[in-house]
């Protein structure tokens, strides 16, 4: 019996150590959560901001802030063109905490609405876009909280100049070579964006063709004929809904349930936009 004991002994202390413990109880961990805790700190103290911050481990970046700067005053809030003039400010104060570099971001529409104002700013590179992943940095001002809030989304990517040796026709017939027996098969809505592509040290942005074929997107290497990916073609969609309507503090026990069947949802929605 008691060397059944000693042998299950033994195994708990085989077994317990290969379960290993969080991540978030590791030193790495620790040592990570000690450079942004400073970052943030060193990040208030700079841009004289004051509220909440999110961050990346992976990326040891900012993903989310939410709060003001001291000496950001927003006084017109549904004002587009004074609006614009806030975020800009906010980007400057940001700029040096994300991926994107100097030159970078360009600003799309400012919107207004019963929520607040918002713009996107989307990231391109030596005037390519980004696709597949990243390339935007959204801010939004709430009217409920008086808040500002930022979403970085950038990555990071050289604005060194990338030779361009394919020619778009050399790029449809590489893949209709390697990929379709030499079929004249022609994509729709081609273009060159900046993608991510998975390689053996993680993952990199490389400068590609996109092309739209059967049902999938292939991307060829701009300065030499490789076909750097192939993925399925996926339709997604976003929607923002905004409900107006009174709101009843009452409890109410009589409840019949009707079911619907088609019925149609009308949504309204008050916009004002500075181009």
């Amino acid at each position: 019996m008691k060397r059944y004991l000693y042998c299950v002994f033994l195994m708990l202390l085989m077994v317990f150590p290969l379960m290993g413990i969080p991540y978030e109880q590791t030193e790495e961990y620790a040592q990570k959560q000690a450079v942004l805790d400073e970052r943030a700190a060193r990040f208030k103290a700079e841009t004289g901001f004051v509220g909440d911050i999110s961050y990346n481990l992976q990326s040891m970046q900012f993903t989310t802030i939410s709060g003001s700067f001291k000496d950001i005053e927003v006084t017109a809030p549904q004002d587009t063109v004074f609006m614009r003039s806030v975020f800009d400010q906010v980007v400057s104060k940001v700029m040096p905490y994300i991926s994107a570099r100097e030159g970078q971001l360009k600003s799309g529409k400012v919107v207004s609405n019963v929520l607040g104002t918002r713009v996107i700013y989307w990231q391109k590179v030596n005037g390519f876009s980004i696709e597949g992943g990243g390339g935007s940095l959204r801010i939004h001002y709430s009217l409920a909280t008086r808040q500002l809030s930022v979403n970085n989304g950038t990555v990071d990517i050289s604005s060194d100049p990338i030779s361009i040796n394919l020619s778009l026709e050399q790029a449809i017939r590489l893949v209709q070579e390697k990929v379709f027996d030499g079929a004249e098969v022609k994509p729709t809505n081609p273009r060159i964006a900046y993608v991510p592509i998975d390689n053996e040290n993680g993952q990199a942005y490389y400068l590609c063709y996109v092309l739209d074929n059967q049902g999938y997107t292939f991307f060829v290497d701009v300065s030499e004929p490789i076909i750097r990916k192939v993925a399925p073609n996926l339709i997604s969609r976003s929607f923002n809904v905004n409900v107006l309507g009174n709101l009843y503090n009452g409890t109410y026990t009589d409840i019949v349930n009707i079911p619907l069947s088609q019925q149609s949802m009308g949504v309204g929605s008050c916009v004002n936009s500075n181009r």
